[in-house]
C-alpha cells in the first residue's frame, strides 16, 4: 500500500464519476494532472478526448478506485494491463496487420488472444465475410467480448489458454492475426504454436517485442531460422506505436506463409 499526495487525493475525490468515466476538476495545473492521470492508469483508466474523461475499460476497476479515492492510499503496483500482459492493439497497427494478409485468405480467421477485441473489428471491416474465431483466457476479457459480439453469429468466442489447444480442438484457419504477451519471450512460443493452426496456403501475421529480431537468446535464433526457412517477412513498426495502450516498447510485425 502506498499514500496518494493528499493534493491529488483531493482532487480524486471531487471528480465526477458516470459510468465507467472519470471527469477530473477542471483547470489543474499540469503537474497535479499527471500525478493524477498516473493513479488513474494503475486502474486501467485512459484519457478519451471525445468523452473528456478518462474512460476505465474494465468497470470491475471502479470499486477498488473509489476506495482508493476515499482512503487516499493505493495497493496495486502495477496497471491491470501490466499484470495480465495485456496492451490493446492500437487501430492503426491494428488496420496495419489485417492489410498485411493478401484477400485470398478471408474464409475462416483466429484471432489466439482477443484482448478486447481491436484486431476481430479490423478484421471484420476488411473481411465481413470471414468468420472468426477468438480464443481469450482472460475471463473479464471474454465477458467483454461475447457483450461486443452478441449479435454476430461469425464471431466464435472461446474462453481458453491457447497454448493448450490444438487444431483436434478448433481446425485449422485460412489466415491468423494475433497480438500475443511478450514476456519471457512468450510471443515466440505463441506464434509457434499457431503455426500449426494454419490451413495449406494460408498465411499468419502477428506483432511481436522488436527484441526478437536481435535476441541471442537459442529460442530466439531458432525462430528466426524458422521465419527465414518459411520465406517470412518482418517490418518495423513505430516507436513507441503502444504507448495509448500503457507501453513503449518497441515492436515488429511478421508475417509467415504455411
Amino acid at each position: 500500500m502506498r499514500k496518494i499526495e493528499p493534493i491529488v487525493a483531493e482532487v480524486l475525490r471531487q471528480s465526477e464519476i458516470k459510468g465507467n468515466l472519470v471527469v477530473l476538476p477542471p483547470s489543474l495545473d499540469r503537474e497535479t494532472y499527471l500525478k493524477s492521470n498516473k493513479v488513474l492508469t494503475l486502474f486501467g483508466a485512459k484519457w478519451d478526448r471525445k468523452k473528456g474523461g478518462h474512460v476505465l475499460a474494465d468497470p470491475t476497476h471502479l470499486s477498488e478506485l473509489k476506495k482508493a479515492m476515499e482512503e487516499g492510499v493505493v495497493g496495486r503496483k502495477n496497471t491491470p494491463q501490466q499484470e495480465w500482459g495485456f496492451f490493446e492493439t492500437p487501430e492503426k497497427i491494428a488496420s496495419l496487420l489485417v492489410q498485411s494478409i493478401p484477400a485470398v485468405f478471408a474464409s475462416r480467421i483466429l484471432e489466439p488472444s482477443a484482448g478486447l477485441g481491436r484486431l476481430v473489428r479490423a478484421v471484420r471491416t476488411r473481411f465481413p465475410e470471414a468468420t472468426v474465431t477468438c480464443v481469450e483466457k482472460n475471463q473479464r476479457n471474454v465477458g467483454q467480448l461475447r457483450a461486443t459480439f452478441a449479435n454476430h453469429d461469425d464471431v466464435d468466442v472461446m474462453e481458453a489458454d491457447f497454448l493448450e489447444l490444438s487444431p483436434h480442438d478448433i481446425g485449422l484457419f485460412d489466415a491468423i492475426l494475433m497480438n500475443p504477451p511478450f514476456a519471457n519471450q512468450a510471443d515466440i512460443d505463441h506464434v509457434t504454436h499457431a503455426l500449426s493452426f494454419l490451413q495449406e496456403g494460408g498465411s499468419l501475421a502477428a506483432i511481436m517485442s522488436a527484441g526478437v529480431t536481435s535476441n541471442s537468446s537459442r529460442k530466439a535464433e531458432r525462430f528466426r531460422r524458422l521465419v527465414q526457412e518459411r520465406k517470412g517477412q518482418w517490418q518495423m513498426l513505430p516507436e513507441k506505436a503502444f504507448t495509448e495502450s500503457g507501453t513503449n516498447v518497441n515492436t515488429v510485425m511478421v508475417v509467415i506463409p504455411a
